[in-house]
């Protein structure tokens, strides 16, 4: 017989309840009234974050490796390698144990040389991700989420340098031109009108709002990156302990 897939609905906000952060900063997710119990923690820990974002904003330094203060490595080590991937990868949309293994294979074998040009390991880790296509549409606000994003590029409507892309996860170079196609034009243009200012785009993109075209002209390796991500993108553990992901 053949295996009928369950189609049952499970509640997308669910996967932040053990995280107790709003990851993929969803505005909805503070206009829904949660009335369960399984929800309480959820809450608590979502007013105690905006009350600290409102008076007393912290930017995340990702040159810091944070350890708690009754830590013990063989107890919580599971546990921190798996939040900390399941944050990552619910911020960017959902990405693979696959991707992510690539993408540390990567930092791991050019670990010398980044070390010695960079000095930072998060930050190349994370400019690896950054450089996505889809990512950059999204810092640009020229989709309201990763999967709009998604969308727009599978679809056809977005070029760089001349050329359609169909791939998401093209990974872009200083100097390309993102450029939009003329059907889409109303949609970013609706986007960017319904668009939060915070977080900022960044400064390694230069955006024209009236052509609506896009240009990585820095390094994004060299750039603060603290202050784009809701939560402590701590990469340590992944490039600590590749084997647990």
């Amino acid at each position: 017989m053949y295996k009928v897939k369950n189609r049952r609905h499970r509640p997308f906000y669910k996967k932040f309840i053990e995280l107790r952060t709003n990851v993929q900063y969803r505005r909805r997710l503070s206009l829904l009234k949660f009335k369960k119990k399984k929800w309480e923690k959820l809450i608590f820990h979502l007013n105690r974050s905006m009350h600290r974002f409102k008076y007393n904003f912290r930017a995340y330094d990702l040159n810091k490796r944070f350890l708690p203060k009754y830590y013990n490595p063989f107890k919580r080590k599971y546990r921190i390698i798996l939040h900390n991937k399941k944050r990552i990868s619910l911020f960017y949309g959902g990405l693979l144990a696959k991707y992510l293994k690539k993408q540390v294979s990567i930092v791991i074998k050019n670990r010398t040389r980044i070390v010695d040009k960079f000095a930072n390991l998060n930050n190349f880790f994370l400019s690896l991700l950054e450089k996505r296509l889809d990512v950059i549409l999204y810092r640009a606000h020229f989709a309201r989420s990763l999967r709009n994003a998604q969308q727009l590029i599978l679809h056809k409507h977005i070029k760089v340098n001349g050329l359609i892309i169909t791939d998401k996860s093209f990974s872009l170079k200083r100097g390309d031109i993102i450029e939009i196609n003329e059907d889409a034009k109303p949609l970013i243009d609706h986007n960017i009108g319904r668009s939060h200012i915070w977080p900022f785009p960044p400064k390694y993109l230069q955006i024209n709002f009236k052509t609506f075209d896009i240009i990585l002209n820095g390094n994004v390796e060299l750039q603060n990156l603290s202050t784009l991500f809701p939560f402590l993108p701590n990469i340590f553990y992944l490039l600590q302990f590749p084997r647990k992901l």
